[in-house]
């Protein structure tokens, strides 16, 4: 049996962002000043839990998108000299990019990102929403099983454009 990929539209979630940082660099971000990238995939965990311009579809479409208003610290590395390659991303009522975050932080396969990155309105004391990956292959495959081992069904924004 084949489970239907749920509609994106009006859809409420969790993602998390793969971005791939081809060098070493410092990157501005915002009020932080310069922060020290390495090089290597950096993934960011975020949520989607509104409606219209907040629901999921348009919060990864957002991500997506060079030309924005820059308001988080994610749009400050994603205007950077970076590559946001794919997301990851769930249908999901409850707001569990916190849970995500945790589960990477605790895998020895994640270094937890800049300190408060991403992480501002966090209601669980996250020390960071950006981490980097340790490996260099398979990272689409070990967030779908991160996503998998928390009871959530992973799906790839590329495969709903």
């Amino acid at each position: 049996m084949t489970i239907p990929t749920p509609r994106i539209h009006d859809m409420k979630g969790v993602y998390s962002l793969i971005i791939s940082n081809k060098k070493d660099q410092e990157i501005p971000i915002g009020a932080r000043g310069p922060i020290y990238f390495k090089k290597g995939y950096w993934i960011y965990v975020g949520s989607a839990q509104g409606t219209g311009s907040t629901n999921l579809k348009n919060r990864l479409q957002r991500h997506f998108r060079k030309d924005k208003k820059i308001h988080w610290h994610i749009d400050h590395l994603l205007i950077a000299d970076v590559e946001l390659i794919e997301a990851i991303w769930a249908g999901t009522d409850e707001n569990c990019e916190c849970v995500i975050a945790a589960y990477l932080g605790e895998s020895d396969l994640f270094q937890w990102g800049p300190i408060g990155f991403g992480a501002g309105d966090c209601r669980t004391s996250c020390k960071s929403h950006l981490f980097l990956y340790k490996r260099s292959k398979d990272v689409i495959a070990t967030l779908e099983g991160v996503f998998e081992n928390l009871g959530l069904i992973p799906r790839k924004y590329s495969d709903l454009v």
